[in-house]
């Protein structure tokens, strides 16, 4: 298990050089000027050219390159075009509200997403079912924008029951304890401010929850169905046992297991960043600030925020095979191997 670990961890610098490599390039394709766009419209051509020398844009690509590289190495992710504070930063920063947004979102999906899926298996071809997959495949295809703008719009502005953007109210405003808000709210003694957090990330979450949902909706379905038909089923019901045990400790137990890669592969997008929802929502995480740095072609922050984003989907990858193997003996027994 320990050389597999080490194996894989080694397997992720070469990734990383190939992202980053392929980021730098793509980052300079955007069309425009970052110093023009610093600088706005009105500003001169010696302006710009100053501008472009201070910030090393003058430089050769290549040169900036290995320039950024060696920073990297030395755990320096450069400095905001925009802002001018070290990126490294700005993302710690920014990280616990996309950590909130997304442990928040993932345990919605997980309480709606799983009893949907194992409900819609065991009433397989029933017009139970019908509905389960006709729901589940409007939550997959409808897109996360759309769907935030509706529930802004009914939930929002409509009935008035929710804010519509932003993480707090402006008069809730207090020094962070872990980042989290809700968790901040209850630490700092003061629940109202948790409830008012609570009331802000509910339909950002509503958003990236539905899409969850539907996906491990599906996938559990597929997984159960293929379960509920294998022969330790049938061995299981011959036994006499229960069929409530049949169901939750034989075939959903076995089923879970294909579905927690699907599980752990949303997970690390969200952790990515719901570039989307937190637009459209004003939500202060990685995401939105990731946006922001396209549009102002602030290309060390996209550099930056997409090295760390490839770091975080590989290690939640390498997580999500460590809990296989320690749930899966038959796993266990190849990595021995």
């Amino acid at each position: 298990m320990a050389r597999m670990i080490a194996q894989r961890l080694l397997a992720f610098l070469p990734v990383l050089l190939l992202v980053l490599l392929i980021v730098f390039a793509l980052s300079r394709l955007i069309p425009g000027d970052p110093a023009t766009t610093l600088l706005g419209p009105g500003a001169t051509a010696d302006q710009i050219a100053a501008l472009r020398a201070q910030l090393r844009l003058d430089e050769p690509p290549l040169s900036q390159f290995f320039s950024y590289l060696w920073g990297v190495l030395q755990g320096d992710l450069g400095r905001s075009l925009k802002s001018g504070a070290a990126v490294t930063q700005e993302l710690l920063e920014r990280l616990p509200a996309t950590l909130e947004l997304a442990i928040s979102a993932t345990l919605v999906a997980l309480v709606i997403g799983i009893p949907i899926g194992v409900l819609s298996a065991i009433r397989a071809n029933t017009p139970l079912d019908h509905g389960v997959r006709i729901v589940s495949l409007a939550g997959v295809s409808m897109p996360a924008f759309l769907l935030a703008v509706l529930l802004q719009l009914v939930f929002g502005i409509w009935l008035g029951w929710l804010p519509i953007s932003g993480r707090n109210s402006p008069y809730f405003l207090g020094d962070p304890v872990t980042g989290f808000a809700v968790l901040d709210g209850f630490l700092t003694g003061d629940p109202e401010a948790a409830w008012d957090a609570a009331r802000h990330l509910v339909l950002p979450v509503m958003v990236l929850a539905a899409f969850l949902a539907a996906t491990l909706a599906r996938f559990v379905r597929n997984a159960m169905l293929e379960a509920m038909a294998e022969d330790y089923i049938r061995t299981a019901r011959s036994k006499g046992l229960p069929e409530r045990s049949v169901i939750f400790i034989h075939g959903l137990r076995n089923a879970l297991l294909p579905a927690l890669t699907v599980l752990g592969i949303k997970f690390a997008e969200l952790l990515g960043g719901a570039i989307l929802t937190e637009t459209v929502f004003a939500w202060p995480g990685v995401g939105r600030y990731m946006f922001d740095a396209i549009r102002n072609r602030d290309y060390p922050v996209v550099q930056g925020a997409t090295l760390v984003f490839a770091l975080l989907f590989m290690l939640v990858s390498l997580g999500v095979d460590l809990l296989h193997a320690a749930l899966d003996p038959r796993i266990r027994r190849r990595v021995g191997q």
